[in-house]
């Protein structure tokens, strides 16, 4: 279980971004957290991936505080941030810890790559990469190590619409096949219903948690049957509380 216990978070300029959130993600199940801008989504997982450290409160992992970047927890943002003078599979591989054998990497990065269907582009560099090639090696290299714990910030946000729904049927697939800790940042409703067992709504400013929504259809979801849209309908009524938290 990842968790957060009475997380804040303030800037040095004075921002208070996050205050007071404690949220536990229990293993094996995908958590969507959604919001409006600026109530601290981008914040809170940056926080859960030690990228920075909060000014309050502690981040658990199985029971144990995290004070740094963790092998056990990978992540994937908005933008693919591959290394341009690295090929895919040198990308993926970095991920990878350097007292590992290069035989070793090498082999489980093209794993990774043949994963999320990049087989036979692992030479590639990425100028050569389509947005969504670009996107899936950055998910490979994410998973290249197998982490309990997966965090993604908005990752298909850049995509068109054809892309992204293909990539969320790829990412319930990768889940599926190891079931880690999954939390997904999403601006987007129909993705969090698509995906998630549990719906997180933060809002404010300072950000809190406001709501959350337990998703409890089969998968795989259908966005028009009525269960799928009467779930969105109440995520929808959900975030106008949020945005008056934020006034």
């Amino acid at each position: 279980m990842l968790e957060l216990v009475g997380i804040g978070k303030r800037y040095a300029n004075g921002h208070l971004a996050l205050d007071g959130v404690d949220l536990a993600l229990p293993a094996g199940r995908i958590t969507v957290v959604i919001g409006p801008s600026g109530c601290g989504k981008s914040t809170l997982l940056r926080l859960l991936a030690s990228l920075e450290r909060p000014t309050s409160g502690r981040i658990l992992l199985d029971g144990e505080e995290l004070h740094g970047p963790s092998p056990r927890i990978g992540v994937v943002f908005q933008e693919p941030r591959l290394f341009p003078w690295l090929d895919v599979l040198h990308n993926v591989a970095f991920g990878l810890s350097r007292r590992l054998p290069w035989r070793e990497r090498r082999a489980l990065a093209l794993d990774a790559c043949e994963r999320v269907g990049l087989g036979s582009a692992v030479e590639a560099l990425p100028k050569q990469l389509s947005g969504g090639m670009a996107q899936r090696a950055a998910l490979a290299r994410a998973l290249v190590g197998r982490p309990p714990v997966l965090l993604l910030d908005e990752p298909f946000s850049a995509l068109d619409a054809i892309l992204r729904a293909q990539l969320q049927v790829e990412l319930l697939r990768l889940w599926s096949e190891d079931r880690p800790t999954l939390l997904l940042v999403t601006h987007d409703l129909d993705e969090a219903v698509l995906l998630a067992d549990e719906v997180v709504v933060l809002g404010g400013r300072p950000g809190r948690v406001v709501s959350r929504l337990e998703i409890a259809l089969p998968r795989p979801r259908d966005p028009r049957e009525s269960a799928f849209q009467m779930l969105r309908a109440r995520l929808l009524s959900a975030l106008p509380s949020a945005n008056l938290l934020a006034a």
